[in-house]
Order: structure tokens, then C-alpha cells, then sequence
């Protein structure tokens, strides 16, 4: 007897890999890797790894922060700048907001980032094994001590990430980047942040007592796991990139501007942006692609005001939503259920008034994030790859173009830095004359 076939199955004639569950690393791990990166945060007046305190003249190391809500959505991130502990500028700033948050420092903080800690009730600090803000003795003793009389804890957070994440991200590398040059990147991180000498210290200096000389071997691995995984998202921004404003021309195309007078004003923030968009952009649960998106606001001392990455709904669990895309054969896709960065970002900002704002995104606002981003005052948008045009499909990329070409937005896009020969055969003029010679 012959048996029917479903409409389902007739669809799902191709292999595809929508239904494989995402491999990422934990929130925990994220959040901490954030913290890190913002010690590297482009500062206008930079002295290094330290700054000076202006309430006491001390030596401090620079500290990237991240504050967690309990509803564990992002609250602030921000290092310590203009003689301000990274700790005490998120405190000060958001004030009302601190209680019951998990705190991810990259420093073990100094007693007056403790007593402030303290004093707002968060519900626990965690911080990397590496050296601490100051490693003054009697810095180390007044912070414990006041941890100590207090409910909120304090843990060295040691990251891992796991090998199988490793190789899925560097599967999805450019063709152009080569195992070599996450290899060089990656050192040259390790070498940043880890010291030797200090981990020596660290069991008697933290205190750190279980830290024997078999966990130190263990440690040393997962911070070294940790910094491949960082190194997935900054190799490809050392190949020489530069962010160029972006024209539409009459036929509705987008090009870039090939003046270096339009860049992006400040290329160390766009490039230090882009770089934690691209690891917000891994954290996504949407099967085929990763978005992430920053938005900065201040010109003089810019304050990252809200983050975020595409996926379903938080909470959701596997199974509950369409997976699909445009190229998988299926009768129900993911579109309608896939919350996008942007409006992630936008739903869990710190702040309302984002006039001046700026978006860093990894790739280009779609017709759905568009009106939303207008709405917000956001006027300028910087893209993490270089503009196509609109593809059939369930998503369009049409209204961002007629923002730009309004005035309504400025947006700057990444792309490789061209030498004189390759930039002088991208002009109209040029391509003329080499067509008919």
C-alpha cells in the first residue's frame, strides 16, 4: 500500500544544519571577557595599563567592569578614565540601579571600589585571577575585610572556554585570515595579561589558598582558552581596516567615500567597538547568523549606553520556534521570532536620550531595525562589513539607504584599507578607461 507524504517532507529534500543547537560560551564567561576588553578602551589622554587616583595619588591598575541585573540583562560597562575607578564611574552613574547585581570586574578591586560594592548591596563581585587594581598589602586587607562583614561575596572567576567553541569560531574566520594570524594575535594577548610572576604570588597575595601548582597549570589553560577566543574577533581587524563613509548614488546603490578626510572621526573607538560587537555577535542562539550591536553616546567621554545580540526570546527554550532561514526548504521560518540586536539593544539601554548616539553594528540595520533606530535619535550607525545591495528574502535592507540618503543618518562601513593602485582603480573615471583599453 502506498503511503502518503506530507507537505513537511516534501519540503526537507536538502541537508542543513538550521536544527544543530548553538555552541557558545557561557553568559558568565561573556560578561567577563567584556570586562577585560574594556581595559583596552581608547582613552583621549592614555597612560597605560595605570592611572592615578585623584583622591589619593596611588597607583591603580586600569579595571573593566560589567554590571549584571537580576533580571540578567546588562546594566553598564565601563574602565577606569579621567581619574575614576571603573567600579566607582558605573556606581556613581547609576545609582538606585546596583542592588542585587553580579558585578564582573578584571581586577580584584581595591577597598574603595569594595566599600562602594558594599554599600549599594550587589549581590556578588567576581574578578580574574590576574594582578589586582593595586597590589599593595594593605589595599588586599581592606578590601577582604570589608567583603568579609558583609553578605555580598567574592570569587576568582576563572573562564574557560571549551575547545569544541574554539573550532566552530574559527571555522567561520575570513578566508583571508589564516590559522597563523589568530596564532600571533593570540600571543600577543596571553602576553598582555598574563604574568608569570604575579601567579606565583597570587595564592598569597589574593589570598588564593587551594591555588597549588597543579591548578596554576590548570588556570594558565583556561585563561590561554580565553584569549584564542578574543582572538577570533580581533585577527581579522588587524589586516589593515578602515571605516568609510557611505554615499548612495542615483541608482540606489550604496559606495564608500573614498576621502580620508569622511572617515570615521575616531577609528581607535570604532575599531575597539567593533571588535565587542563582533563577540556580542557569537553569543547568538539564531542558527544560521550572529549579530551584535553597541551604542556609545558622549563625544568627549563616550559611555557605552547599551548591548545586545540577535537570538529568540529570552528564556526560550530549544525547539519552541522555527529555525529555518530563506535557503532552508521549510513552511515556517525564524524571522518573526528572531529578536534582532538593535532592537535588543534599544529595549535594554541605560538611558533614553540617546541624541548623539552611536551605533556600532556587525552588520547592516534591516527594514525592521531601521524606523526603530530613527525613532531613538541615533543618527549615526557604523556597519561592521561592506553594504550589498537588498536580497529576496524575508528580511529587506532598503530603508537604511534612504535614510542615508536623506541625511537622516550618517553610517560609515568597514572595510580593508585599499592601497593607492587598488583606490584609483575603484574610481568611475579609472574603471572607464581600463574597460576600453
Amino acid at each position: 500500500m502506498a503511503t502518503g507524504t506530507s507537505s513537511q517532507d516534501k519540503l526537507i529534500k536538502t541537508a542543513s544544519d538550521c536544527e544543530k543547537r548553538e555552541t557558545r560560551i557561557t553568559k558568565e564567561n561573556l560578561y567577563m571577557v567584556l570586562a577585560l576588553w574594556m581595559e583596552r578602551f581608547p582613552l583621549q589622554s592614555s597612560t597605560g595599563q595605570s592611572f592615578k587616583s585623584n583622591s589619593n595619588s596611588k597607583k591603580f591598575k586600569k579595571v573593566g567592569v560589567v554590571f549584571v541585573l537580576p533580571t540578567d540583562r546588562v546594566l553598564a560597562t565601563d574602565c577606569s578614565r579621567d581619574g575614576v575607578h571603573g567600579v566607582a564611574r558605573v556606581m556613581v552613574n547609576h545609582c538606585g540601579k546596583l542592588e542585587g547585581c553580579k558585578v564582573f570586574v578584571s581586577r580584584k578591586p581595591c577597598s574603595l571600589c569594595a566599600k562602594l560594592l558594599v554599600q549599594s548591596r550587589v549581590s556578588r563581585v567576581f574578578y580574574l585571577p590576574i594582578e589586582p587594581e593595586s597590589e599593595d598589602e594593605g589595599e588586599l586587607a581592606r578590601a577582604d575585610n570589608l567583603f568579609k562583614v558583609s553578605p555580598v561575596g567574592q570569587s576568582v572567576f576563572v573562564p574557560c572556554v571549551e575547545e569544541r567553541v574554539l573550532t566552530k569560531d574559527e571555522k567561520r574566520l575570513p578566508v583571508a585570515i589564516t590559522p597563523q594570524d589568530v596564532h600571533i594575535c593570540h600571543e600577543k594577548l596571553f602576553e598582555e595579561w598574563w604574568n608569570t610572576e604575579w601567579i606565583k604570588r597570587a595564592q598569597k597575595c589574593l589570598p588564593w589558598p587551594c591555588l597549588d601548582i597543579r591548578m596554576k597549570s590548570q588556570v594558565q589553560s583556561d585563561f590561554k582558552s580565553l584569549m584564542k577566543w578574543i582572538a577570533v574577533s580581533k585577527a581579522p581587524m588587524d589586516k589593515g581596516i578602515v571605516f568609510r563613509r557611505v554615499k548612495i548614488t542615483e541608482d540606489f546603490d550604496a559606495i564608500s567615500d573614498d576621502c580620508d578626510a569622511n572617515d570615521y572621526p575616531d577609528f581607535q573607538v570604532a575599531n575597539h567597538m567593533m571588535i565587542f560587537a563582533k563577540m556580542l555577535a557569537r553569543q547568538t542562539d539564531d542558527p544560521k547568523t550572529g549579530v551584535g550591536a553597541v551604542i556609545v553616546k558622549g563625544k568627549d567621554s563616550a559611555e557605552i549606553v547599551t548591548l545586545g545580540w540577535n537570538g529568540f526570546p529570552s528564556k526560550a527554550l530549544y525547539g519552541e520556534f522555527p529555525r529555518a532561514s530563506d535557503a532552508d526548504a521549510a513552511l515556517e521560518t525564524k524571522f518573526p521570532y528572531v529578536i534582532h540586536a538593535e532592537q535588543n539593544a534599544l529595549l535594554v539601554r541605560n538611558t533614553k536620550d540617546l541624541t548623539d548616539g552611536v551605533l556600532f553594528v556587525t552588520k547592516p540595520p534591516c527594514d525592521e531595525c531601521a524606523p526603530l533606530i530613527k525613532l531613538s535619535g541615533v543618527k549615526t550607525v557604523v556597519v561592521g562589513e561592506t553594504r550589498k545591495k537588498s536580497q529576496r528574502g524575508e528580511l529587506s535592507y532598503d530603508l537604511i539607504r534612504e535614510y542615508i540618503r536623506e541625511g537622516i543618518v550618517t553610517c560609515y562601513q568597514m572595510e580593508t584599507r585599499k592601497t593607492q593602485a587598488k583606490r584609483s582603480a575603484s574610481y568611475p573615471e579609472i574603471r572607464k578607461k581600463l574597460k576600453s583599453s
